[in-house]
């Protein structure tokens, strides 16, 4: 399966660049968000650029569609089966080059022209991508004559354009907590809140979790076991935090837990890994903030959590399932969008 390169909704705004700084080439700006009116054309432009010194660079574009499904993941529908878009604004979406070449240190302005059906029967979000594919040409075998033209990696330009009158609409419609048992005594954790959005245009919002340990339990091994531990934990791609140890004082933990999109007419399970470990049997005070903007209410979620007691696995178990999940989640990212 191609690799996806993904540009987080998430998401990331700014270029993204891939391999080593001399083989790097990345896009700019990612994301493009129109407020359109029925029968206009609108034409914008993004820059590629080549960081390689060395090499000339070979770039083909694509349009397609993508959706950001429940469990969080972007999904782009010529690689997924069943990926459909309900308002999809691919066909409008007119890119020129579609294949260029890049010399060494520079750069290549794409131009691509959104032309609006008159004919548009609802209001709201409509979404297209733009996917920028690198051509890796590969020497053919000896004695072989065929060259091999690789495009594995992408760079997604994602567009949303705004129609007539907008509905805003969204809600946290569930908070649940699960844990992963790391030894008898520690576990970590998983925070998946649940946003449901009725409007008819994107909710974008930033998390805050903040995690108060309501009856601190000492933890009984030492600090060089669990550092050994540790070493095996879930993948957290969201988390930021300055305190990786497990909880013993009692102290309150907030922590960023990154940007959340939910499309039109959508609902995403957001997944937050904590990087903390929790002693078994302690009780938690978990608090889930997101916050919108000024379009939308701060949305509050906060829920009591007693750690279960764990069951050491295994390691050679415990890794396998932690290696499935991380697996799972990076079918579509090796990352982002």
């Amino acid at each position: 399966m191609k690799k996806l390169i993904l540009i987080s909704l998430i998401f990331l705004i700014n270029a993204i660049c891939f391999c080593d700084s001399a083989m790097a080439w990345t896009v700019s700006p990612v994301r493009f968000e129109i407020k359109g009116q029925k029968g206009k054309e609108y034409t914008l432009t993004f820059a590629v650029l080549n960081e390689s010194q060395l090499y000339q660079k070979r770039f083909e574009i694509f349009t397609d569609d993508w959706i950001i499904n429940k469990d969080n993941e972007f999904l782009r529908k010529a690689f997924t089966k069943g990926v459909e878009n309900k308002y999809s604004s691919t066909s409008w979406v007119k890119v020129t080059p579609t294949q260029f070449v890049v010399p060494p240190g520079e750069t290549k302005k794409i131009r691509f022209t959104v032309t609006v059906p008159n004919d548009v029967p609802v209001d709201g979000d409509y979404t297209a991508g733009i996917f920028v594919g690198e051509k890796n040409i590969e020497k053919p075998p000896k004695g072989e004559k065929v060259v091999h033209i690789k495009q594995d990696t992408f760079i997604g330009v994602i567009v949303y354009v705004q129609l007539g009158q907008e509905k805003r609409s969204v809600t946290l419609k569930n908070l649940d907590i699960q844990s992963m048992p790391i030894s008898k005594e520690l576990n970590r954790i998983r925070i998946l809140p649940t946003y449901e959005n009725q409007g008819n245009i994107r909710a974008r919002g930033q998390i805050q979790v903040k995690i108060e340990p309501l009856n601190p339990v000492e933890v009984k091994e030492t600090k060089a076991e669990i550092e050994n531990k540790d070493k095996s934990n879930l993948k957290n791609t969201k988390i930021n935090s300055a305190d990786p140890q497990p909880e013993k004082e009692g102290k309150t933990n907030e922590l960023n837990a990154g940007e959340v999109v939910i499309l039109r007419e959508s609902e995403v399970t957001y997944p937050i890994d904590l990087p903390l470990s929790f002693p078994s049997n302690s009780e938690l005070k978990i608090t889930v903030k997101t916050d919108f903007g000024d379009y939308a209410p701060v949305l509050v979620g906060t829920k009591k959590y007693k750690v279960p007691l764990g069951k050491e696995q295994p390691k050679k178990e415990t890794d396998n399932k932690i290696n499935k999940e991380n697996q799972k989640e990076q079918k579509t990212e090796t990352k982002k969008q």
